[in-house]
């Protein structure tokens, strides 16, 4: 059982302590093989496919779904899986397993990685569908957001806005993401429920709740990922996809609808920037980009952020503008199946997880070009 801390106690350094697994004689995963000679991705941004980049057996730490991945200063990669024996995972950027931690903490779905005083903690989103170790059962309990030190050390599980007094509808909370506000605060997107946005303070009070399924245009429907944009710092913006409409919207930090970025035939999650682009991972297409939805579909989008125009779609169709609109994108090549969230390192490179996708580790895509 590990040992709960107020996070007022927050102690000046950090040792990590021994993993649940450490790595021993390496087995590969079997994953769906796409060839490694691949290259995808379209104008000049284009990438090579690692299928086999996480060196490490389902032996060692088993997966369900390989949900998010988010970096640490020190460059180690931590995805997060909703296994109930293993709620993180942790590797080196050449795919080498580190260790895994976490057991105990079920419907892994997202994280995020910030520093408070020195000092890096991780936060743990629970979704509220937990999964049994084998099959595809699963519970649906509610969820919840636990902040960790990196050596699985619980440092505070948030009250649930139902607990605080500030939950809507009947429906389990079932966070999708979270993002550190420019205030420090963090913004929690109740996507698989109430798409409400509710703004945390580290010591876990709700001090201010926006969004949900309004009228106009900051309506949401399947808030599934969030991030903050501080391209302009005088002007944050709040990044919210709204998956089932196939778009992507910005708010300002106290929850006005900024703009949207249209992304039809394309069910996008999380938003991530980094040097003048726009990433997001795509769990669905709609099929020949405007039937229905189509099941074990899912690309990589690559925006310009400044336009905000889509530059490459790598596994999916072509981009093509007519009239200033983009066309329905849609899944081309049969690599990704549902993809989830995605990284992307200083080098470029995109890390991508997956949900539901027979159980395998991250894609790892490298800059063909770069």
């Amino acid at each position: 059982m590990k040992t709960i801390i107020p996070l007022f106690l927050f102690s000046a350094s950090i040792a990590l302590a021994h993993p649940i697994h450490e790595p021993g004689t390496v087995k590969t995963s079997s994953q769906t093989e796409a060839p490694l000679s691949s290259i995808i991705g379209h104008n000049g941004i284009t990438y090579s496919i690692d299928s086999n980049w996480a060196k490490v057996s389902p032996e060692q730490a088993p997966v369900i779904s390989s949900s998010a991945i988010a970096e640490s200063k020190n460059g180690d990669l931590y995805v997060i899986t909703d296994h109930p024996n293993n709620a993180f995972l942790v590797f080196k950027k050449d795919g080498t397993f580190i260790r895994s931690f976490g057991k105990g903490l079920e419907g892994g779905h997202s994280l995020e990685i910030f520093e408070k005083d020195g000092e890096e903690y991780i936060i743990h989103v629970d979704c509220g569908w937990h999964f049994e170790a084998k099959g595809w059962k699963a519970t649906r309990p509610g969820g919840n957001i636990t902040i960790l030190k990196t050596d699985g050390t619980i440092m505070r599980t948030f009250k649930t806005p139902k607990e605080q007094g500030q939950g809507e509808g009947d429906k389990p909370f079932s966070p999708t993401d979270i993002a550190i506000a420019p205030n420090g605060n963090i913004l929690v997107v109740d996507g698989y429920a109430s798409d409400i946005v509710y703004e945390y303070t580290l010591n876990g009070k709700i001090v201010r709740r926006w969004g949900g399924r309004s009228e106009g245009p900051g309506h949401l429907n399947n808030a599934h990922g969030i991030s903050v944009d501080r391209t302009d710092p005088e002007h944050p913006l709040i990044w919210i996809s709204s998956r089932k409409q196939n778009q992507i919207k910005a708010f300002t930090p106290e929850g006005k609808w900024v703009e949207t970025i249209d992304l039809p035939g394309a069910y996008a999650g999380q938003l991530f920037i980094r040097d003048g682009k726009m990433y997001t991972a795509v769990c669905w297409s709609k099929k020949d980009g405007t039937g229905g939805q189509q099941k074990e579909s899912g690309f990589v989008i690559v925006l310009d952020a400044k336009t905000r125009k889509v530059l490459s779609a790598p596994g999916g169709t072509q981009p093509i503008y007519v009239d200033g609109k983009l066309q329905p994108i849609y899944q081309k090549e049969k690599i990704f199946l549902h993809g989830h969230d995605l990284y992307v390192d200083s080098e470029g490179a995109i890390y991508v997880g997956e949900w539901n996708a027979n159980r395998r580790y991250p894609y790892k895509l490298t800059p063909a070009n770069p």
